[in-house]
């Protein structure tokens, strides 16, 4: 049997073991509880990857679970909680220790960083910041003026990340990936990240036929009504249904109130200086589990299927 050089799909674990130490990555994801490609993030935890530096538009369960199990030492973005449930306390407990960096941005400036890298612009001029603690607390951010006008600016790095991480709805094994309108993406600024980069990673709910991935690919003579990743920009696709849990998939899943609000209790008590609850929380979900549907077992078929969403025509 010939093996098809198109075809892209591989392994969770597969795809985490291209991620090494010291990598840039992006993860997508919005706030607390949506959207987070939390299948990959357990994988990354469970291979013990150091030194990461995470870029993010503004991020909650991902970042904060990575930071619990040691993995990340810097972290670019605007946000990172758990929004009603509280405060993302392993990234808060790294940050007062001194053990992870933080470069804090706008949220709305965060794309525009993602928007240099994928044009080749050496920085992105912005004139908000003046005023702002922003200035003070990021040094990264260099002021400057405009050699036309002579007004002063402030110049944003671009955001270079090494990978690029997502969850969508459905994808093919070329790489090709669809997710849903309104999905919750911050300004759909990760979808401007993975133009900075082929080396994509996306988990997808599931893996179906080209043939129905191509209907929702734009032609010359046809739109695409839902945001497509094109299969060039792909370094590997892998199938991971319930992917994001505890948080949402939109169109797909809802967030897992309950065991977000069990994560952050855990958290809060190691925040506190009582680790137990938080080494339990590992130990089961995330070192007590060889692959990714150990881990839904673990979740159970009855919590899962409650997390349903109605909608989900694509899957």
């Amino acid at each position: 049997m010939v093996s098809d050089p198109n075809n892209k799909s591989i392994s969770l674990a597969e795809a985490a073991r291209l991620v090494e130490d010291g990598s840039t990555i992006c993860l997508a994801g919005r706030t607390g509880r949506a959207n987070h490609p939390m299948a990959f993030a357990y994988e990354l935890a469970r291979q013990k990857v150091k030194n990461l530096t995470v870029i993010a538009v503004n991020n909650g369960l991902s970042i904060d679970l990575l930071c619990g199990a040691g993995c990340v030492s810097r972290v670019e973005s605007s946000c990172v909680g758990l929004e009603e449930f509280g405060l993302a306390s392993n990234f808060r407990l790294g940050v007062e220790s001194g053990e992870i960096e933080v470069r804090e941005y706008p949220e709305d400036l965060i794309t525009p960083r993602f928007y240099a890298a994928s044009h080749g612009m050496p920085f992105y001029p912005v004139q908000g910041l003046f005023g702002t603690d922003i200035l003070r607390v990021n040094e990264d951010i260099v002021e400057g003026s405009s050699p036309i006008s002579g007004k002063p600016f402030s110049a944003l790095p671009p955001a270079k990340p090494d990978w690029v991480v997502m969850h969508a709805a459905v994808g093919d094994t070329r790489g090709n990936a669809v997710f849903f309108l309104g999905s919750g993406y911050s300004s759909l600024g990760e979808l401007e990240a993975t133009r900075t980069t082929r080396n994509n990673i996306i988990t997808v709910e599931r893996i179906v036929p080209h043939e129905q991935i191509s209907k929702y690919i734009p032609t010359q003579f046809q739109r695409s009504y839902l945001p497509t990743i094109p299969e060039f920009r792909t370094r590997a696709i892998v199938e991971a249904p319930y992917g994001t849990h505890p948080s949402s998939s939109t169109g797909v899943t809802e967030a897992d109130n309950e065991f977000i609000g069990m994560y952050a209790k855990a958290g809060r008590a190691r925040l506190k200086g009582d680790p137990g609850a938080w080494n339990d929380f590992t130990d089961k979900y995330v070192y007590g589990c060889e692959t990714h549907e150990d881990y839904l077992n673990l979740v159970g078929v009855g919590t899962l299927a409650s997390l349903r969403d109605v909608g989900g025509a694509l899957v």
